[in-house]
């Protein structure tokens, strides 16, 4: 039956080839046993299958090139580890919406935000815990955004640890400020690789067509240099961070240390006014 399904039903030339043997093999007993009536019926039922292999196998044909170009589109324009869009399909469709969005504009359509994020500490995961653990972690984050992100909005992976996510927001930003805030969060989630608990951050950034004259390629650039700018802005933000805490060690310091003079020095004098 495999052999059948593998080979004869791709090939009409083989199917006519069977059905001639046994037309032939079907005639020589039909004309043995007398029967001519059922020879005509016999012979005519395998005429009849043949032509029906043969005048379907286009359709046949046509249906397999369908679905192996459907499955090529697909490796073409999907992110192989995250199931994603990459970032030649999130271009495109970036595109279609920023051109029905000039189209529309007269009738106060939505605005299409750009929101582009990586992750803060990622190299370090590589690094400390194998790429396995850096695959496992894109992963964990694709699946947890696309579960709490709006439905209508576009997540793609672009490269490396970099996504980013279309809005269609016409809230005057609240909308984009959710996704945002959904992102950190996301992105700060513990995520457990054997036994290990794993966490990093996002820098994020956002722009906007609201001017109606931005290209795609213009917005990921300028989301681009905001996720940039929130990167050093964070890194800035964790220095201090640790250097305020500096002083309140070194004032703690000091006052043990100045309790203990000052307790040594009455030891002192008690020590003196035992003697007098």
């Amino acid at each position: 039956m495999d052999f059948i399904d593998n080979h004869i039903n791709k090939s009409p030339e083989t199917l006519a080839s069977v059905a001639f043997l046994a037309a032939v093999a079907i005639m020589a007993i039909t004309l043995k046993l007398g029967g001519v009536v059922l020879l005509i019926i016999l012979n005519a039922t395998v005429l009849g299958l043949l032509v029906r292999h043969v005048l379907g196998e286009p359709h046949r044909l046509m249906a397999r090139v369908r679905k192996r170009t459907s499955a090529l589109q697909d490796l073409a324009y999907r992110d192989s580890l995250t199931g994603l869009p990459n970032r030649r399909f999130f271009t495109w469709y970036l595109e279609q919406n920023l051109a029905m969005r000039m189209a529309n504009r007269r009738r106060g359509s939505q605005v299409n935000r750009v929101v582009l994020f990586d992750l803060n500490g990622f190299k370090a995961v590589n690094d400390t815990y194998g790429h396995e653990a850096g695959d496992e972690l894109l992963k964990f984050i694709a699946v947890t955004l696309t579960a709490y992100l709006p439905s209508d909005a576009l997540l793609a992976r672009l490269g490396g640890d970099e996504f980013v996510v279309m809005v269609r927001d016409n809230s005057g930003g609240r909308k984009t400020r959710e996704v945002e805030a959904t992102i950190r969060k996301a992105a700060a989630s513990v995520f457990v690789f054997d036994g290990q608990q794993i966490s990093v951050s996002a820098s994020v950034g956002v722009s906007s067509s609201a001017t109606g004259r931005s290209t795609a390629e213009q917005l990921l650039r300028e989301s681009d240099q905001r996720m940039y700018a929130d990167k050093i802005a964070g890194r800035a933000q964790r220095a201090q961070s640790v250097k305020s805490q500096e002083p309140v060690r070194e004032s703690t310091t000091t006052v043990r240390s100045v309790n203990e003079r000052r307790k040594r020095r009455a030891r002192s004098q008690l020590l003196v006014g035992n003697r007098s």
